[in-house]
């Protein structure tokens, strides 16, 4: 019941559920199943088959691609309120990405059948569903544009400013974003281990970035100051 209580509470925030009445909301929170997730598993790989749908609960996953020599590149980060497949679910085509668990996780699931059925019957959803598409597609587009026209000096300091903003922190009026390896920056700017390690030097250098320890400090408006 505590669950079900949960996962009710995160449709009422959801793009896809909230304007639905709170009676439909719990009996929809009742066709989830609840799956924990260890750190480090994996969810579904890319090219497997897509059934279900997730809302993350508790936790975090990334989506993620890989090539044929494990680089990878991260898509999205997705925490709790967020969901997973919703694109598999509608049209039924294999997984567009590989999706883990960045640490341990607790996922909700929904069928494909029973998601279809709950569309028929509350035909407001569809459009919801078309707005958290179009908005996945928009983030999508953002990565497009920097791997297609910024140099990988440029899309570190993207990407820090824009996590920067996202968690809130801040040191002296610039944002505070706690350090990641070089290789893990490197897949979240769609570049190698070794450029992104050349480029922050540069960066710190140019003292477009602060290392502060644990942490990396930049400016709100740092991307003012790059070349594309």
């Amino acid at each position: 019941m505590e669950a079900t209580g949960r996962i009710t509470d995160f449709l009422k925030k959801s793009v896809i559920f909230r304007n639905l009445p709170e009676r439909d909301l719990r009996k929809i929170s009742l066709s989830f199943e609840i799956i924990d997730l260890p750190m480090g598993e994996i969810l579904f790989y890319e090219k497997e088959p897509s059934n279900d749908m997730y809302i993350v609960l508790e936790g975090k996953v990334r989506a993620s691609l890989f090539d044929e020599h494990g680089n990878e590149l991260v898509l999205a980060e997705l925490g709790p309120g967020e969901f997973i497949g919703e694109m598999g679910i509608i049209d039924q085509l294999p997984r567009s990405a590989t999706v883990l668990a960045e640490e341990n996780t607790r996922l909700a699931a929904l069928r494909r059948d029973v998601f279809l059925r709950i569309i028929k019957e509350n035909p407001d959803i569809a459009l919801n569903v078309i707005k958290a598409l179009v908005a996945r597609l928009r983030r999508t587009d953002d990565m497009v544009e920097a791997l297609a026209f910024r140099n990988v000096e440029s899309r570190i300091v993207k990407f820090l400013v824009e996590t920067g903003r996202e968690k809130g922190l801040k040191e002296e009026g610039r944002y505070k974003v706690r350090k990641m390896t070089h290789r893990e920056l490197a897949s979240r700017v769609g570049s190698s281990r070794e450029a992104v390690t050349k480029a922050l030097k540069t960066l710190i250098f140019k003292k477009v970035i602060e290392d502060r320890g644990n942490f990396w400090l930049i400016s709100p408006d740092a991307e003012d100051l790059m070349d594309p």
